[in-house]
C-alpha cells in the first residue's frame, strides 16, 4: 500500500510501498481510505515545528483526517460494520495510508450527502469548531467573534454559529472578506482595519484561531463577562490571556461529534469548500500551497 510517511524533518515526505497493517486489534477499525484532507497543522508537522507538543519521532505516516470505508472490525467494537462509510480524525498523524488501523472511537458516520473527497475535509476543522461552540456555550442570539475565519476551523465556525442562532462576525484579511460572507457571516471584517475600536465591548464570545497581536486587540471587544476559547497553546502564555476569561481546546474526535458533523452536513447546513483535489502523488504541491497561504478552500488528496 502508498503511505506519505516523514523519515527526517530535513526532507520532504516522501510515498513508500508499505504492507498492509494486520486485522485491527481490541477497539480498532481497518479502514480502506479513498482520500484524505491537507490542513495547517499538516505543514507544521512535516517541517517538525510540532515536536514540541507532541512527540514524533520519524519515520511516521503523516496526516490527520480521511475519508473511507471500513474493511474489518476489531473485537469490542460496535456501531460500525464492514463497508460503513466513514470520516476519522486518528491524531495529528497516521491518516495518510491507502489502508489504517485505528481506533473507533475517532471514526464516524460519513455523511450521505456527499463524495469522499469533499468528506475528507471535514473531520478536523469541523469537529474543532463544534466544540469550541461547545465550550463557549453561548445562547442564541449573542454575538460571537471568530479571530481567523477564513480556515477550516473558521469557515465551520461561521455554519454552526449561525446554525446555533449566533450573530457572527469573521474577522480575516480582505481576500476572505465575501467567502465569509457567503457561508453566512453577519458580518464580515477586513483584519488589517481598526476593528477592536468598532466593536468595543459589544461582543459576547471570542473564538481565536490565530493567537499574537490579533488575540491582544480582542481583550478591548469583549463585553463584561464574555468568553473567549482559542485553538492556538501559546496564547495562555501570552500576557492578554490574564485579562480575560479564555480557555484552551484541544480538540479530540469522537464518535459524537463525527456525527454530528455529518448530520449538519446532511441537512445543508453545513459545508466545506475544498479547492483542489490531487493524487496522493502530489503531496508536496498541496503542502507547499497550504504554507503559502493559498488554499481559499481545502486541499484534499486521493488514492
Amino acid at each position: 500500500m502508498r503511505a506519505v510517511r516523514v523519515h527526517t524533518y530535513r526532507e520532504p515526505p516522501r510515498i513508500d510501498e508499505l504492507p498492509p497493517p494486520g486485522s485491527p486489534a481490541l477497539g480498532h477499525l481497518s479502514v480502506e481510505v479513498a482520500a484524505v484532507g491537507v490542513g495547517s497543522w499538516d505543514v507544521g508537522v512535516a517541517a517538525g515545528r510540532l515536536k514540541r507538543f507532541v512527540v514524533l519521532e520519524p519515520p511516521f505516516v503523516m496526516g490527520a483526517e480521511l475519508a473511507g470505508r471500513v474493511a474489518a472490525v476489531g473485537p469490542d467494537v460496535e456501531g460500525f460494520m464492514v463497508g460503513d462509510r466513514i470520516i476519522a480524525n486518528p491524531g495529528i498523524i497516521g491518516a495518510w495510508a491507502e489502508h489504517a488501523n485505528i481506533r473507533a472511537a475517532t471514526c464516524g458516520p460519513a455523511p450521505a450527502s456527499v463524495d469522499d473527497g469533499q468528506a475528507a475535509a471535514l473531520p478536523v476543522g469541523a469537529v474543532t469548531a463544534l466544540q469550541a461552540l461547545d465550550m463557549l456555550a453561548l445562547e442564541p442570539g449573542a454575538s460571537l467573534l471568530i479571530l481567523g475565519a477564513g480556515g477550516s476551523v473558521g469557515r465551520a465556525a461561521i455554519q454552526l454559529g449561525r446554525v446555533r442562532g449566533l450573530h457572527v462576525l469573521a474577522l480575516v484579511p480582505e481576500w476572505e472578506l465575501e467567502g465569509s460572507r457567503h457561508l453566512g457571516a453577519d458580518q464580515a471584517i477586513d483584519q488589517a482595519g481598526d476593528w477592536s475600536t468598532q466593536l468595543q465591548s459589544s461582543v459576547d464570545g471570542a473564538l481565536d484561531l490565530i493567537g499574537g497581536e490579533v488575540l491582544a486587540r480582542s481583550a478591548g471587544v469583549l463585553r463584561p463577562g464574555g468568553r473567549a476559547v482559542t485553538t492556538v497553546a501559546d496564547s495562555m502564555r501570552a500576557p492578554v490571556a490574564a485579562s480575560l476569561s479564555m480557555a484552551y481546546l484541544q480538540m479530540r474526535s469522537t464518535t459524537a461529534d463525527l456525527a454530528a458533523v455529518a448530520a449538519h452536513v446532511d441537512a445543508g447546513e453545513l459545508t466545506m469548500p475544498v479547492r483542489v483535489r490531487l493524487p496522493v502523488e502530489d503531496v508536496d504541491g498541496a503542502l507547499a500551497d497550504v504554507e503559502a497561504g493559498l488554499e481559499h478552500g481545502k486541499h484534499v488528496l486521493e488514492f
